[in-house]
C-alpha cells in the first residue's frame, strides 16, 4: 500500500540500521593460539566492537524512528495523519504532491496540529481517480517523510452478474452475495424496462422487511446499478445490522448507483399518533445499536442517483401560530452509526409532489467524535432541494471531510457543520440559491426567521475546538416580486449550534439577504462566531452584512457590497468586487492565474450539478 523512505532536512534517504548477527566471546576466547596466528589483533578489535560497537547500536535503538504519515484515499482525495516526534502548533507541516514517476511538486495546504493528540492531520483535495501519488510531509524544524499513496479507481471490476426477476417487489443481498477484492464486484440490476422493483401492492410497514432491496450485514464488494425503485414501503435500499444473534462481520464497499428512487416512506411507524411521517430514507444505514467501530459499514459509494417524491412530506419548523417543532420526516440519505470512508456524489435528490425532506443528506450523533459522515469521506456535486431542515447535515466529528461543488436549493440551511469535533472539515465551491420560508412557508418572507449557509457551534465542550476550512463558497440572492429582500440565506457562517471558533473562511460571498438590522424583526449578519473562546480567521469575503465576534481585524482585505454576476451565470464579471482578487490558497484555486472570489470562477466552463457533473467538462 504505502511506501516510505525516510527523508533529511537535504532530501537524501537514509537506509534502515540493522543490528549485526550476535558473537559468542566464550567460542572465540576458547580458541587456541595455533588456530588463530592473529589472536591478540582479533581479541583487540573484539574489545574495540564492544565498546564502540554496542554502543551505537545502543544509540540507534533509542533515535526516533519518524513513522510515515498514515493517508485514507477517495476517488478524488487524500487524507494524511501525521504524529512525528516535535509536533507544535508553530511548527508548520508543509504538503507537497505529484503523480508518481516524477514531474514538479504541487504545494497542498498545510496540514492542521491538533494540540488534542499531537497530531497533524489535513486533505489533499481534486485529485484524479486512479492515480498514484508521492507526498512529501516537511516540518518547519526540518523533519519530512514522502508517501506513496493511490487515489481509488472509478471502474469497478465486476465478477458477476444478477438482474432481477420482472415482478420483484423485495430484493434482498446477504454475505454469500458477495463479491471480493481480487475478482471484483457482484452487480444487481435490471434489464431495460425490466428493472423496477415496486412495492405498491405490498402489505406491510416493517423497516427490514418492508424495505425495497435488503443489503444484510456482512455483505461487501456488491453494486446496486440502474433500478427503479417505486412506492417503497419504508426506506429504498437499506443497509442494516443483524440484531439476533449479534454477528462479527462487517459491510463494506458497496456501490449504489444509477438508480431512481420515488414514493417511498412510512407514516407515524416510528412514532404512533404523532402525526409525522418516519424517517425513511431513499438510502438508509440502520446501525444504532452497534457500539463497535470495526463492525460499522465502511466504503460506501452513492453516486448518480435520483431521489424524489417521498410518499409522506416533513413538517416545517413552525407552521401558523402553532408551537415551534424539528422536522421530522423523510431523507435523501440517512446514516445512522455507519463508519467511515464513504463518498456522496451527484446524486439529485428534490420533490415535485409537495412533500418536503427534513434532510437531504444526514445522519445522527450531531454532538460527537462520529456522526455523518464521519471520516475520510466525500460529499460532492450533488444536487439538493426541498428540505425544511438541512440540505446536508455533515455534523460530529467530520475528521477529514470534504464538501465541495454542491448545488442547495429550497433548504431552510444548506450545509450544517453542528458540530465539527476533530477536524479538519473543507468545504468549499458550494453554492446556496432560494432559502426563503422553509423555517415557516405561510411566513411573510421580508420579515421571516431565515436560516444560513452554514451552521455551526457547540455548547458541549467536549465536542468543540476541531478546525473547519470554508473557501470559494457562493451565497445568492434571488429576487421575488413584491419582496423587498432577496430570498437567499439569512446569514454566511452562524454560531446557531453553539459557541463557535476555530474556522477559516477565504474568498466567499456571504451575501445575506437582510443587512439592515430592523427594531422588532430577526437580525442577521454575514458572519456570528465567538471569537472570544477561540481563534477565528474572516478575509478576502465579500459581504454586505455585519460580522459579530469574527475574529481580530476580521476581514481586512475582504469586500463589503454587492457581487455582480455575468448574466445568468454566478460568475463574477470584471469590476465586480472580488473578481481576480482572491487570496491563493493551495490546491484550491493556485491552477487559476487571476483566482476569483466565489465558486465559480470567471472564464471557466459553468459548474454542474447533479448527474450532469458526474461527465467530462463541456
Amino acid at each position: 500500500m504505502a511506501s516510505r523512505t525516510r527523508v533529511s532536512a537535504a532530501g537524501t534517504g537514509t537506509p534502515k540500521a540493522t543490528a549485526p548477527p550476535p558473537i559468542s566471546s566464550r567460542s572465540i576466547c576458547a580458541m587456541r593460539n595455533r588456530d588463530r596466528p592473529h589472536f591478540k589483533g582479533l581479541k583487540w578489535g573484539l574489545s574495540l566492537f564492544l565498546k564502540w560497537g554496542l554502543s551505537l547500536f545502543l544509540i540507534l535503538l533509542v533515535l526516533p524512528v519518524f513513522a510515515a504519515p498514515r493517508a485514507v484515499s477517495t476517488f478524488q482525495s487524500i487524507g494524511l495523519y501525521w504524529s512525528p516526534p516535535g509536533g507544535a502548533e508553530d511548527n508548520a507541516a508543509k504538503v507537497e504532491f505529484r503523480p508518481a514517476g516524477g514531474g514538479s511538486w504541487r504545494q497542498g495546504l498545510d496540514l492542521w496540529f491538533d494540540s488534542r493528540n499531537s497530531e497533524y492531520r489535513g486533505s489533499l483535495v481534486e485529485l484524479e481517480p486512479g492515480t498514484t501519488y508521492e507526498i512529501r510531509v516537511t516540518l518547519a524544524s526540518g523533519v519530512a517523510e514522502n508517501v506513496k499513496v493511490s487515489t481509488w479507481s472509478e471502474k469497478f471490476p465486476v465478477k458477476r452478474t444478477v438482474r432481477i426477476e420482472p415482478g420483484t417487489t423485495h430484493l434482498v443481498i446477504g454475505p454469500e452475495d458477495s463479491g471480493d477484492e481480487k475478482q471484483g464486484y457482484v452487480l444487481f440490476t435490471g434489464a431495460p424496462g425490466k428493472n423496477a422493483i415496486d412495492q405498491s401492492e405490498v402489505p406491510g410497514n416493517d423497516l427490514q422487511r418492508d424495505s425495497c432491496v435488503l443489503v444484510k450485514q456482512g455483505t461487501h464488494h456488491v453494486i446496486i446499478r440502474g433500478l427503479e425503485l417505486r412506492n417503497c414501503k419504508r426506506a429504498g435500499i437499506m443497509l442494516d445490522r443483524q440484531f439476533r444473534p449479534v454477528l462479527d462481520t462487517q459491510t463494506h464497499d458497496i456501490v449504489i448507483e444509477d438508480n431512481e428512487i420515488s414514493g417511498w416512506g412510512g407514516f407515524e411507524q416510528h412514532r404512533p399518533n404523532s402525526g409525522l411521517a418516519d424517517n425513511d430514507a431513499a438510502v438508509q444505514c440502520n446501525y444504532y445499536r452497534e457500539t463497535e467501530d470495526e463492525k460499522r459499514p465502511d466504503r460506501i459509494v452513492i453516486q448518480r442517483n435520483v431521489m424524489r417524491d417521498p410518499r409522506y412530506g416533513s413538517n416545517p419548523w413552525q407552521s401558523g401560530a402553532g408551537p415551534r417543532k424539528h422536522p421530522m420526516g423523510p431523507q435523501g440519505v440517512l446514516f445512522v452509526k455507519c463508519g467511515a470512508n464513504h463518498v456522496i456524489r451527484y446524486n439529485e435528490i428534490y420533490s415535485t409532489n409537495g412533500n418536503h425532506f427534513l434532510d437531504g443528506l444526514g445522519g445522527e450523533e450531531n454532538f460527537s467524535t462520529a456522526g455523518f459522515p464521519w471520516a475520510d469521506s466525500d460529499i460532492n456535486g450533488n444536487r439538493i432541494s426541498d428540505t425544511y431542515d438541512d440540505g446536508i447535515e455533515a455534523e460530529g466529528g467530520n475528521r477529514n471531510v470534504r464538501i465541495w461543488g454542491n448545488y442547495l436549493d429550497r433548504v431552510f440551511t444548506a450545509i450544517a457543520n453542528a458540530t465539527t469535533s476533530v477536524g479538519p472539515l473543507y468545504v468549499w465551491r458550494n453554492v446556496s440559491n432560494r432559502m426563503a420560508q422553509m423555517y415557516q412557508p405561510d411566513a411573510p418572507p421580508d420579515a421571516e426567521r431565515r436560516g444560513s449557509f452554514i451552521k455551526a457551534g457547540s455548547n458541549d465542550p467536549r465536542f468543540v475546538g476541531g478546525r473547519a476550512y470554508y473557501f470559494h463558497n457562493t451565497v445568492l440572492q434571488p429576487a421575488a416580486p413584491g419582496a423587498r429582500y432577496g430570498m437567499g440565506a439569512g446569514w454566511g457562517i452562524q454560531n446557531a449550534g453553539g459557541k463557535l471558533y476555530n474556522f477559516v473562511s477565504r474568498n466567499n460571498i456571504w451575501q445575506i439577504h437582510k443587512a439592515v438590522q430592523i427594531n422588532g424583526q430577526p437580525k442577521f449578519a454575514s458572519i456570528a462566531a465567538d471569537a472570544d473562546r477561540g481563534p477565528v480567521d474572516a478575509d478576502f469575503d465579500l459581504r454586505n452584512g455585519p460580522l459579530w465576534s469574527a475574529g481580530r481585524n476580521p476581514e481586512d482585505h475582504g469586500w463589503k457590497g454587492t457581487p455582480e454576476y455575468e448574466g445568468r451565470l454566478f460568475a463574477l464579471k470584471p469590476g465586480s468586487p472580488g473578481h481576480g482578487s482572491a487570496e491563493r490558497i493551495p490546491n484550491f484555486n493556485d491552477r487559476y492565474p487571476r483566482p476569483d472570489i466565489g465558486a465559480q470562477q470567471s472564464g471557466m466552463p459553468p459548474m454542474r450539478f447533479g448527474r450532469a457533473a458526474s461527465g467530462p467538462e463541456q
